[in-house]
């Protein structure tokens, strides 16, 4: 590929830049514009070659610049849907010349008739006969951002209207513009490249499978001809998956596997799993636990299967809405045992027909009413010698990823997967490559709720995660023979506890040594994370800005850098360039998303690292804000009270601090917003009243500004919070300790850590016992859900807890709480990949590494750091100061800085 476009360069003096996806080609004597119709071209990756050998010589008399996805391997990971599902099918993209649009598509559309190719839902086809789309988009990267800091790619209009830029689930058409290939076609029309020009859809078929495209969520649409759509479940360029009713009012699932998307070396796509789906049905006709088969159809390429609706409640969706599954007491809806009995009877089922499922894991295990267990998804499933490749990581035993033969004991491994996360709410350890060692942190996540586990459903789970097949078996069987004696609380005829069927891995035990050698390591991953953003593209050619905020940027990651001596150089180098290319578009205020906590990492490191920097320029609160720590003004005047301590001669930062409190104590703030789920009643969870999102970070905003400046209309207004924060956090204190507790309950975001270190802040703000007292039993609360914690970050998980288990410490002086924060950390290290003293600390989504501060590895090393060396202050708080090497320093510069202001 690459030798061909450098060729096809030499020969029409263009140049060529290549990233790790595209290829990209434009000529240096053209400007390309900003935005207009783009054109895409489609393509199978095995036809990649035979499609650019066919467009080139068209593009060379054009003058365009394009981009060509940069192999066929690479395309086929664009086609699957996986790396981003608006990439499906794009293997080439054109930038026309506005006025020669129609004469190009055509000519492309002609020199590609009677190829096939993954259809392109966000474009409407040039015509049917040929993979050529177009659509209204950027050509060079345009963007708003939000008040979570994400960029989000526009298209501007001529009155300066913004609409989004990126591909979306339809074709639409900005009311500016106007449709070059259908003129006379309204501007909200909508897709058309389903059906060729004129064509009507036979008895029987679905009438347009991107009309049904459209139908998602809503109702009164007809799929098949007789399928009645009454919402969606999926909607992607993968196909889309509704529930519907058929002509006699039964509820079916319609699912759409759209043609060659998914497509690998042999050629097998989407609808090749959608067929073997039906086979597997068939052959599991009658079985109880299994849908039953009802349709399978085609319209144009693609083709839907229909089957009966188990319902919507999977078991991911239960245990997060319900709670976890428990072995006592039993006969609940939450009991383990019987749902342990119940998927085994469905998978036995399932195997006496000949059938390996492999891929048994929570989102597909629906649960009925009545408790009765549906399993889905057979897409994957081995039936009479065929199987398709596939697998779910932690879920499907670790070796189904080579593709070997599948056989029924691979299920069981499943099962256990399934049970484990039906008991302890997290999914299994997935972030290691070894997978001897992901099973072995598994268990002892599993020892760590359950310590003292000898018999039941939990005895068995080891067996039934074993890779060893046999002793899987054998686990399986145990269950089968004795559904009834399944009791986590059954004796010895003596009385006595059965003994314990396992002894799990050792816990890695938190040395002084081990903690530095962890700690060590983790600041070398951050630095090398730091290092290879500063090495991406500044240009035009970055696939979006760079994120420069707290939350997940560069100054999260470079203002816990500035915390060690070794990492000092990378951070101020990171200073440099977050301070280069801060994007244009307009960034929120705030605290953790936007240019608050950029400016209090920029000036720290001008302070103390990278003294050259200029000052950045003052913040403007401009509209409406939000009150709380995140997003609004109590984070923002927290960080300009750290700003204040840092630079005391600049008066700009109390005026900022003063502003915020006056806003937040006349109630001139907007209600805070969050997509976040509703905490279920019992669990602990609070968004509201925690310290990210709600009172807690308001009250602590307010007392730290009481502090700083004496104010005593933030003080009174602090005491009040806090005395309504108090009364709220005793019931959390006892949702903790009930049986629908969750672990984000205990969180810094959602939950207790971050209540507990603000009334520890309390008390010792006024002297007074009750608040400490009252933060002490939120902090052992917290501990009671903490094994639970599936994450390891700051924002939702163990590093956050930790966090307050120090505050506690260093308020106290109990040594109980260190000790609690090295019991922290330790379960940090088994959720981690690598060895103990090397961990690889994975992200909130689980199975891979992460680095940034708030969901990453850098929040991890800031709660490290603080254990390691049993001082400092909790980062981005108001109360965060200098680490006292840098104090010299930092009085040296900022009298260097006053001089200049």
């Amino acid at each position: 590929m690459l030798d061909r476009l450098t060729q096809f360069a030499e020969l029409n003096g263009r140049e060529i830049y290549e990233d790790d996806t595209w290829i990209s080609v434009h000529d240096p004597h053209h400007e390309i514009p900003l935005q207009g119709w783009k054109i895409h071209i489609s393509a199978r990756p095995g036809a990649l070659t035979d499609t650019l050998d066919r467009v080139l010589p068209i593009l060379a008399g054009s003058g365009c610049a394009f981009k060509v996805a940069r192999s066929a391997r690479r395309l086929m990971e664009l086609n699957s849907g996986d790396v981003d599902p608006g990439a499906v099918g794009k293997a080439m993209t054109v930038y026309p010349e506005q006025d020669a649009v129609v004469e190009l598509g055509h000519a492309l559309a002609d020199a590609l008739s009677g190829l096939s190719a993954p259809r392109i839902v966000s474009d409407r086809r040039v015509r049917p006969d040929a993979p050529v789309y177009y659509r209204y988009a950027p050509f060079a990267p345009q963007y708003r951002v939000d008040e979570n800091g994400d960029f989000e790619l526009i298209v501007i209009g001529p009155d300066g209207e913004q609409l989004p830029g990126a591909a979306g689930p339809e074709f639409t058409c900005p009311p500016w513009a106007t449709d070059p290939f259908r003129p006379t076609d309204p501007a909200e029309a909508g897709p058309s490249n389903a059906l060729p020009s004129g064509g009507r859809p036979s008895l029987g078929t679905l009438p347009s499978a991107e009309t049904a495209g459209q139908a998602v969520g809503g109702t009164g649409r007809v799929i098949g001809g007789r399928y009645h759509v009454t919402s969606g479940v999926v909607r992607g360029p993968r196909g889309n998956v509704y529930r519907a009713t058929d002509a006699a009012g039964r509820r079916v699932v319609v699912k759409e596997a759209r043609a060659y998307v998914g497509e690998n070396v042999e050629g097998w796509d989407l609808r090749m799993y959608l067929r073997n789906e039906l086979r597997v049905l068939q052959a599991l006709k009658g079985v109880a636990g299994v849908p039953e088969p009802i349709d399978h159809f085609r319209h144009g390429e693609d083709e839907f299967l229909v089957m009966t609706d188990a319902g919507s409640r999977d078991l991911n969706r239960f245990v997060a809405e319900n709670g976890l599954f428990t072995e006592e007491p039993a006969g609940g809806e939450r009991d383990l045992g019987a749902l342990a009995v119940r998927l085994l009877e469905v998978i036995d089922a399932v195997h006496s027909h000949g059938v390996v499922i492999r891929d048994l894991s929570p989102k597909n295990v629906v649960l009925g009413d009545d408790g009765r267990c549906t399993l889905i998804d057979f897409g994957n499933s081995r039936y009479d010698g065929l199987q398709l490749p596939g697998w779910s990581r932690g879920y499907s035993v670790p070796d189904q990823h080579t593709d070997r033969e599948s056989v029924p004991a691979d299920d069981y491994f499943s099962l256990g997967a399934t049970l484990f996360f039906a008991a302890t709410g997290m999914n299994p350890i997935m972030i290691g490559p070894d997978p001897v060692r992901n099973v072995e942190r598994t268990l002892m996540c599993l020892a760590g709720m359950f310590p003292d586990v000898t018999t039941g459903v939990l005895g068995l789970l080891p067996g039934l995660l074993s890779l060893d097949p046999a002793e899987r078996a054998a686990a399986a069987a145990e269950l089968r023979s004795a559904p009834g004696r399944l009791d986590a609380t059954a004796t010895t005829g003596d009385g006595q506890p059965p003994p314990r069927r396992w002894s799990p891995p050792a816990t890695p035990r938190l040395t002084g040594e081990l903690l530095s050698k962890a700690l060590d390591h983790s600041v070398r991953e951050c630095a090398s994370f730091a290092e290879q953003l500063m090495a991406a593209p500044e240009d035009a050619r970055r696939e979006s800005p760079p994120v420069t905020n707290v939350y997940g940027g560069s100054a999260g990651v470079g203002m816990e850098l500035l915390h060690h001596p070794e990492a000092q150089a990378v951070a101020a180098d990171l200073a440099r360039w977050t301070a280069r290319v801060m994007p244009p578009a307009k960034l929120p205020p705030s605290l953790y998303f936007g240019r608050t906590g950029t400016t209090l990492f920029l000036t720290a490191a001008r302070l103390t690292a990278a003294p050259e920097l200029s000052a950045p320029a003052p913040i403007i609160l401009d509209g409406p804000q939000r009150a709380d720590q995140a997003h609004g003004v109590a984070g923002i005047g927290s960080g300009h009270l750290a700003l204040a301590a840092l630079e005391p001669g600049d008066p700009r930062h109390l005026r900022m601090a003063a502003e915020c409190a006056r806003l937040l104590i006349a109630g001139e703030v907007t209600r805070s917003e969050d997509a976040v789920a509703p905490a279920q009643p019992g669990s602990g969870v609070s968004v509201d009243t925690a310290y990210a999102h709600g009172d807690a970070g308001c009250a602590d905003f307010l007392l730290s500004y009481h502090e700083a400046t004496g104010d005593q209309a933030a003080g009174e207004a602090a005491r009040e919070r806090l005395a309504a924060l108090a009364v709220r956090a005793e019931a959390l204190i006892g949702e903790l300790h009930g049986p629908d507790a969750r672990a984000m309950g205990a969180s810094w975001c959602q939950g207790m850590s971050g209540i507990a270190g603000t009334l520890a802040r309390a008390a010792h703000a006024y002297g007074d016992d009750r608040y400490l007292q009252l933060a002490e039993r939120g902090a052992r609360a917290c501990l009671v859900v903490a094994p639970q914690a599936w994450v390891v970050s700051q924002c939702c998980g163990l590093a956050g807890i930790g966090e307050a288990l120090i505050d506690l410490a260093m308020v106290t002086g109990d040594d109980d709480y260190w000790r609690h924060a090295e019991k922290t950390a330790e379960r940090m290290l088994v959720r981690a990949g690598g060895e103990p003293a090397q961990p690889v600390f994975p992200g909130n989504d689980l199975d891979k590494a992460a680095y940034t501060w708030s969901t990453g590895t850098a929040g991890v090393v800031s709660f490290l750091r603080r254990l390691d060396r049993r001082s400092g202050t909790r980062l981005w708080t108001a109360a965060w100061r200098l680490p006292e090497s840098d104090r010299a320093t930092h009085a040296a510069a900022g009298s260097a800085a006053s001089g200049r202001r």
